[in-house]
């Protein structure tokens, strides 16, 4: 919010500063009195004047000389000034006037309505300067933003297609270890089988083991495809995609997780895709970083919104990582959620852990 404006008021008569103060005491500005030049330069030194209202007649510095020495020092902004004047000053006194800085000069006795109706021209170019510069300050303030959020955004797909490479890789990996072994051994089998096809209980006993051999193919291929999409997401829902993705957590890394889940009365694609992928990577997260040996997976079903909370009992999460444009698996949880008009919630303590939560309105979804 903008400050009040500052008046400066001068005059070395002691009643006729009181009238005008009085004359002014309703205006939404800081008058700033003084009853002569150098008192006046002295108490307004590092002020900013909107306006200076000056009495012509004084002794040791009249008011045109007390102008100039307010605007010597004020190149880019001057201080507009009104002289006040018991007689209309003669051309060259007005021309004089003007250079050190007149707007304005009023004839004593004071017209109330006039005197107040010129200075309010200048608080309402005081009030409009100061919107130009508060919309100039939250201009840049958003682009500040935009910017931060066109670097993170391209850093964001950076890491992105640099886990999509890395996640090829691993699958490519899993397909040649796994798979290809499989299948390669499963291949020389059905060749030996029709080299031998005079050996019936040779065969029998190879068919056997091909059929296992083929059984376990299926499981990897089934172990694979769920990783990349659970169809279970689709096919059972949110809670069943926990539970399933849960217990694959416990098997593989021996953290407990303990579930809390509410039942799903309806089941929104985008939403249970979002929380199925926050879920992957705040446990993903727990084994990269935490050290936890607890977590805990709360999914909440609320009349207005579904609420999911991840917890642990690690190390927490660094504030100084909550804030840095490079913690990619964060942005992403922040990216999804918004996506879907939600909030989500870090909660982050060195001795009891961190927390995840995120909430996301069904109204966006009706």
């Amino acid at each position: 919010m903008a400050s009040i404006p500052n008046i400066l008021i001068v005059d070395d008569n002691i009643d006729n500063l009181l009238y005008l103060e009085i004359l002014l005491r309703n205006l939404q500005a800081k008058l700033i009195k003084a009853v002569s030049g150098y008192e006046a330069l002295k108490i307004t030194k590092n002020i900013d004047l909107s306006l200076a209202i000056l009495d012509v007649q004084m002794p040791c510095m009249n008011g045109l000389e007390l102008a100039i020495h307010i605007n010597k020092n004020r190149a880019e902004r001057k201080v507009p000034i009104i002289f006040l004047t018991a007689a209309y000053p003669d051309s060259s006194k007005i021309e004089e006037g003007y250079d050190a800085g007149a707007v304005d000069y009023i004839i004593k006795p004071l017209n109330k309505v006039i005197l107040i109706s010129k200075i309010n021209v200048f608080l309402e170019l005081h009030w409009q300067q100061a919107r130009l510069m508060e919309n100039a300050e939250k201009l840049r303030v958003s682009e500040s933003k935009l910017l931060q959020a066109k670097q993170e955004l391209e850093q964001l797909n950076q890491y992105q297609i640099k886990a999509i490479e890395e996640e090829r890789t691993y699958i490519s990996f899993q397909v040649h270890d796994e798979l290809g072994q499989s299948m390669t051994a499963l291949k020389m089998d059905l060749s030996w089988v029709r080299q031998n096809l005079d050996k019936k209980d040779q065969i029998e006993q190879k068919m056997g083991k091909m059929i296992e051999m083929t059984d376990d193919v299926i499981r990897k291929v089934q172990h694979i495809s769920s990783e990349l999409h659970p169809g279970m997401l689709d096919d059972l829902g949110l809670v069943a995609a926990i539970e399933w993705y849960c217990g694959e957590f416990e098997e593989r890394t021996g953290i407990p997780c303990k579930l809390s889940l509410d039942d799903m009365d309806s089941e929104i694609t985008t939403i249970n895709l979002t929380l199925f992928r926050i879920l992957q990577e705040a446990l993903t997260n727990v084994i990269r970083h935490s050290k936890a040996t607890t977590t805990k997976v709360d999914l909440i079903n609320q009349k207005d919104e579904i609420t999911l909370r991840i917890s642990d009992n690690g190390h927490g999460i660094p504030q100084e990582k909550l804030n840095s444009g490079k913690s990619f698996g964060i942005i992403a949880m922040r990216q999804r959620v918004q996506q879907c008009g939600g909030n989500i919630d870090f909660l982050c303590n060195s001795k009891n852990g961190a927390t995840i939560e995120v909430k996301i309105p069904k109204t966006n979804f009706s």
